[in-house]
């Protein structure tokens, strides 16, 4: 799974990395600035498919650093004597392996020019790695090399860590565990429920929240939240942008009883709304009722199911537009179990979390 740096840090390195070192007042490094470590914001593996595979790293080194290199390579001092930054070293580790050291080599096969490489912000690579495959699970950090006054080997801290193709290790039913892998790669779960029992049932907050990640996930935007919370119960950002993308409302004018449960029927309709979001141009949650007939010519009525009688009528369209898209199926006997019923002390028929995101990643496979 790829860990990238949050948006607000790329815009940052995207635009002091156009910042030439010439630019930087160049000053005395203090042992603060020789300890600053890069900042690495993408790891990619790359294979020419002629048997070469290789890592790639964005690297984005800070303006303190810039003014320190700045400083060694403009005064009469001396290396020996000044001490000075020499490199970046990379290192990383392949499924598993011990850490191992690369001096990372300027991507120069990009350039004609080698007057245009970037010397310390940008794209660097490895050499070829013959144990590295294009599935292999990485982990990478990198860190300035250099020497001190005397000479001595120096080292800045290391940087960020990211990791590509990590396993994770789901607490969910074996059966689900493929296509939550599959969820995973895509980006569709959310912050809440990673790491959480995927078995356990699934709370309308938490559905707000994946729903949104599937929104992104087909829009290919992020979703804001509602200007203004109408709600007095939570201030979930996830359930503020649902609520403003149309995918829920309120149990109540001011309330959303974030940690109710929620059935398969409710789930089947919040997610049907993240498509008629993004493909019923001008729909909205309130006006839904004025697209029944532009949304039921979008898919071919499938057989009913035995308890047909008991979905409720609002979500007889959704129920029937996921189970056409393959997208949800019965719960056997050819039922879907719309709703929560209770049988003695046990509440039946809830939708769980790993039900939620088998939904989205079939929502992005069959309808993305």
């Amino acid at each position: 799974m790829k860990k990238r740096i949050s948006a607000l840090l790329l815009a940052l390195v995207l635009a002091l990395a156009l910042l030439p070192a010439s630019a930087l007042a160049a000053s005395a490094p203090t042992e603060e600035d020789l300890k600053t470590p890069p900042v690495i914001s993408d790891l990619e593996i790359h294979d020419d498919g002629e048997g070469c595979v290789w890592l790639e790293v964005t690297v984005y080194t800070p303006e303190n650093v810039l003014n320190a290199i700045d400083y060694f390579e403009n005064h009469e001092l001396g290396y020996n004597q000044a001490g000075y930054i020499g490199g970046i070293m990379l290192q990383y580790s392949i499924d598993g392996g011990e850490w191992q050291e690369s001096l990372l080599a300027v991507a120069w096969r990009y350039y004609e020019d080698a007057e245009e490489v970037p010397r310390w912000n940008g794209i660097h690579e490895t050499y070829y790695l013959d144990e590295l495959h294009v599935e292999s699970e990485v982990r990478a950090r990198a860190r300035y090399d250099g020497a001190d006054a005397e000479g001595n080997p120096r080292y800045s801290d290391w940087s960020n860590m990211l990791t590509l193709n990590e396993p994770v290790d789901f607490q969910a039913h074996n059966w689900a565990k493929p296509e939550l892998t599959e969820a995973d790669s895509l980006g569709l779960i959310p912050g809440c429920l990673q790491g959480a029992d995927l078995t356990q049932p699934i709370t309308r907050a938490e559905f707000a929240a994946v729903s949104v990640k599937l929104y992104e996930a087909l829009s290919g935007t992020q979703a804001e939240p509602v200007a203004a919370n109408p709600f007095t119960d939570t201030s979930d950002p996830e359930v503020l942008k649902a609520f403003d993308l149309g995918v829920t409302n309120g149990t109540a004018a001011d309330k959303f009883d974030p940690d109710a449960l929620i059935n398969r029927e409710q789930a089947a309709a919040m997610l049907t709304r993240v498509y008629k979001k993004l493909n019923l141009e001008g729909w909205t949650l309130a006006s839904d009722g004025e697209y029944k007939e532009a949304f039921k010519a979008l898919f071919t009525m499938p057989a009913l199911f035995a308890d047909d009688g008991e979905i409720s009528s609002w979500a007889k369209d959704s129920v029937y537009f996921m189970a056409a898209n393959g997208i949800v199926n019965g719960v056997g006997d050819n039922c879907f179990a719309p709703k929560l019923v209770s049988s003695g002390e046990e509440t039946l028929n809830f939708a769980t979390r790993e039900q939620a995101l088998l939904m989205s990643v079939r929502t992005v496979k069959n309808l993305g």
